[in-house]
């Protein structure tokens, strides 16, 4: 009976842990839905006030036909555009995981619409097993 007394804690304090350091935080991008910004650094200021980590997620809420989600490199996203994309969401909403440490682009090609700000890039920090989930959102 002494053993079950501590093993069973153990378990449980091993399996929380585990758990906080794999499940992120899932994040609405730009809080509300992907769409044409009031501001064409909307985004940009948006993102910039997260710290985003790997196991967290990117929720892109947008309507199909009328907006889409492209995947891209920086200089194709400070020129808006698209022309040999990394991934391509053509159908909304979409969710990515970001998996690995790194900046990623994401950008609409519809029309003008990413010239009028509907762009962001995110940082994305290395989660440390030591952290607890990501507690900014």
């Amino acid at each position: 009976m002494a053993i079950q007394n501590v093993i069973i804690p153990l378990l449980v304090v091993a399996g929380v842990t585990l758990l906080g350091s794999s499940f992120g935080l899932q994040y609405i991008v730009g809080d509300s839905i992907w769409s044409i910004p009031p501001t064409n650094n909307f985004y940009t200021n948006w993102s910039s006030s997260y710290t985003f980590r790997t196991g967290d997620t990117l929720y892109f809420d947008f309507d199909s036909p009328f907006y889409n989600l492209i995947e891209v490199s920086r200089g194709e996203l400070e020129s808006c555009t698209a022309n040999q994309p990394y991934k391509a969401f053509m159908e909304g909403p979409a969710t990515l995981p970001l998996m690995q440490k790194g900046v990623f682009y994401f950008m609409c090609n519809v029309s003008n619409y990413c010239a009028l700000g509907l762009k962001v890039s995110v940082t994305v920090e290395q989660n440390s097993p030591n952290l607890a989930p990501n507690s900014q959102a």
